[in-house]
């Protein structure tokens, strides 16, 4: 079979929107995936994807004109996998508020996921909302949603980004995943205040008691506890906000069309 000059470019601009999401997007973005397998994969689904995605109508013509389109094609894919990715960093935010509140902010750790320190129940947190976005293949959801961003945004046409819409689209998932944030970890901090509350009104009662020493031993396990009672409503909570996010994937692209 031989190839034309257009297939080609094509295709490697389907490679660009894909690596675009393998930069942001959870799991596939891990560092503990080869930088080899990740471009291994990346090559067979453009490949599956390449005479099946729609095209523009007008391909961009001569070398700069092709390069901007490569550097639009990754940029969607980057944004793409960002908005997916907003919602592991509110599951975890939420596990750091609960750490600030259990007094464990301090053993904080090297993930080598992150490349940063994380604390403990932040790192639980991420595991967590990693497995139930595996079990309820999030994954299979997040290659639909890169599947249907090419019917509505062909291969080949720039992308707005200037739009007014998806800023405030930016904006909106912005202001949801941090009140996700709080909502997850108002459980854990609402035990912890009535705790704080209970030991002032102990060294009130019995000064001699030293309620700071007390605190470090009672809050991890107040907070644990509240984690275990609160964890049906977590998972679930979670699920619904996997499907939330492959939705805004999707408006994306019919956002910057």
């Amino acid at each position: 079979m031989i190839l034309s000059v257009q297939q080609i470019e094509v295709f490697f601009l389907i490679f660009s929107r894909i690596i675009g999401i393998f930069i942001q997007a959870p799991l596939l973005s891990s560092r503990s995936i080869p930088a080899t397998v990740k471009v291994g994969f990346a090559i067979w689904m453009s490949m599956v994807l390449w005479f099946v995605t729609p095209v523009s109508n007008v391909l961009p013509t001569g070398l700069i004109g092709f390069i901007i389109a490569l550097v639009f094609e990754v940029a969607i894919g980057f944004t793409m996998g960002f908005i997916c990715n907003m919602l592991f960093l509110a599951v975890q935010s939420a596990g750091e508020f609960m750490d600030t509140q259990m007094g464990l902010s301090v053993a904080s750790t090297l993930d080598p996921i992150f490349g940063a320190t994380i604390s403990v129940i932040g790192r639980l947190s991420f595991y967590l909302s990693l497995v139930i976005f595996v079990t309820a293949n999030g994954h299979h959801m997040l290659f639909s949603a890169l599947h249907q961003s090419f019917t509505y945004l062909p291969v080949g046409k720039l992308a707005n980004f200037s739009s007014p819409a998806l800023f405030t689209q930016i904006v909106d998932v912005f202001s949801t995943l941090w009140a996700t944030s709080f909502k997850l970890a108002a459980p854990v901090m609402l035990l912890i205040f009535l705790s704080d509350f209970a030991f002032g009104i102990v060294s009130r009662v019995a000064p001699q008691v030293n309620v700071f020493m007390l605190g470090f031993q009672v809050k991890p396990l107040l907070g644990l506890l509240g984690i275990m009672l609160t964890l049906p409503l977590i998972v679930k909570y979670i699920n619904t906000l996997i499907g939330l996010m492959m939705q805004q994937m999707v408006f994306l692209s019919q956002t910057i069309k």
